[in-house]
């Protein structure tokens, strides 16, 4: 197997532990406030990421990280996508905020990576891409009846904040930056930002609450994000995000399946085509060159 597909492999990994988050919030606290919810996985996340570099004896990479404007950039980024990613699902239904809110990020990271000098996506990932984000298309039609245009909109500006981020990460990685350290720093200035927002609800003091915050703080944000971090040395941001529509495909099943949300044979199709997608660029991964910088 190659650093690429081990790369697409971890990245799908973190997609799936991504896609419960939206479900876990509903199952254990479901009338939490979205901004209160992102700082408590953040502050938990991040502790998380922190103890994981700490335990790899490269704490010191951290400080000259924290000097960085990018690294800032890239804190910003990832607290507004906590926050209006489970504003959007909220207000627009755990499938439809989660699907809007990756639909838009593919298309944005890849332009952006192109820009930055990452490297030009190529032909399979747009094909690969745009077949994905019809799916998404036909999964939204099939539940428009649950979502709402402000929850919506809250969603777009997730995916557009997550686009920022995967960019910002990939480049600080190939400049041979641990991508562990890279994800801890600007996680832990996100959770600095979102810290306020943390004390204005006290649902995470119950004990549903507690469990809610362990495991989107540990499992959907320090794990996953682990294994995101694999993806960020060797994969290009556009594919990284394509790859990421996974998630969507998790929560949308889930949704489903342990919500009883409402999905027709449309949005059926629209998931098979996001798996198919996902796949495509799965293979042409496999085949591709790497840029690979440092990994733990």
């Amino acid at each position: 197997m190659t650093p690429q597909a081990r790369g697409a492999g971890a990245v799908l990994a973190a997609a799936a532990l991504f896609g419960t988050s939206a479900t876990s919030l509903q199952l254990l606290a479901p009338g939490a406030p979205g901004p209160s919810v992102a700082a408590m996985r953040l502050l938990v996340g991040a502790a998380g990421l922190v103890a994981f570099i700490a335990w790899r004896g490269r704490w010191a990479e951290l400080p000259p990280l924290w000097r960085r404007p990018a690294v800032w950039v890239m804190g910003a980024a990832v607290a507004g996508y906590q926050a209006l990613f489970f504003m959007g699902t909220a207000r627009a239904g755990v499938a439809v905020g989660t699907l809007i809110s990756l639909a838009v990020a593919p298309f944005l990271a890849g332009v952006l990576g192109w820009l930055l000098r990452e490297g030009a996506p190529g032909w399979v990932w747009a094909l690969s891409t745009v077949v994905a984000v019809v799916g998404v298309g036909l999964l939204v039609s099939g539940n428009l009846s649950a979502g709402e245009p402000i929850g919506m909109a809250y969603a777009a500006g997730a995916g557009a904040c997550y686009a920022v981020y995967t960019v910002i990460g990939v480049r600080l990685a190939r400049e041979g930056r641990a991508a562990s350290a890279v994800l801890a720093a600007s996680f832990s200035i996100a959770a600095l930002m979102l810290l306020p927002a943390a004390l204005t609800s006290g649902w995470w003091l119950s004990a549903s609450g507690v469990v809610a915050v362990l495991w989107l703080g540990l499992v959907t944000t320090t794990g996953a994000y682990l294994l995101f971090g694999i993806g960020l040395t060797v994969l290009q941001p556009g594919h990284i995000a394509t790859l990421n529509l996974f998630e969507p495909a998790v929560a949308t099943v889930l949704g489903v399946l342990v919500l009883g949300e409402s999905l027709g044979v449309v949005g059926w199709i629209g998931c098979l085509l996001v798996l198919g997608a996902i796949a495509l660029l799965g293979v042409a991964e496999n085949r591709r060159p790497v840029r690979q910088g440092s990994v733990a």
